[in-house]
């Protein structure tokens, strides 16, 4: 069996970039927001936080080259997809970025025969809803395992 590679991938709008290119990610900035600004990661160490995007398809998104936010898309690059760690600096919120990376991220050419998205928030069903997703339609089929 063969291991998976996966070409980078970039976008571009006006001054923003958003890469796959995990050279490009500063794990100083993503990790400060993740266990600073969000609710989710408080505690987490930096080596989970590399861990988690070494085994993940990452997203960052720059301003001329500073990286202003970032996402990460746990996937068999097949039929699944979970999309977490979205976070956008505060001082870019409101421009429509955290939209533009989300659409972003399930147009990758790499995640075409995916039909299986998920996500979870506690506060942005609003911004998901625009963008189609939706509430679980039979959340008695989801499972989970609780945390020790």
């Amino acid at each position: 069996m063969s291991t998976l590679t996966i070409p980078d991938h970039i976008w571009q709008r006006d001054a923003f970039t958003l890469s796959t290119d995990r050279v490009r990610l500063d794990f100083d900035y993503i990790h400060q927001q993740l266990t600073e600004k969000s609710y989710w990661a408080k505690d987490q160490s930096r080596a989970k936080t590399e861990r988690a995007f070494a085994g993940s398809l990452p997203f960052g998104l720059y301003h001329q080259n500073q990286q202003i936010g970032f996402a990460r898309l746990v996937t068999d690059y097949t039929r699944f997809g979970w999309l977490c760690d979205v976070m956008i600096d505060e001082n870019w919120r409101g421009h429509g970025l955290g939209s533009w990376l989300a659409t972003c991220v399930r147009a990758h050419p790499e995640l075409a025969t995916v039909h299986r998205w998920m996500l979870s928030t506690n506060d942005a069903h609003p911004l998901y809803q625009r963008l189609g997703w939706r509430v679980v339609q039979d959340a008695n089929k989801l499972m989970e395992f609780p945390p020790s």
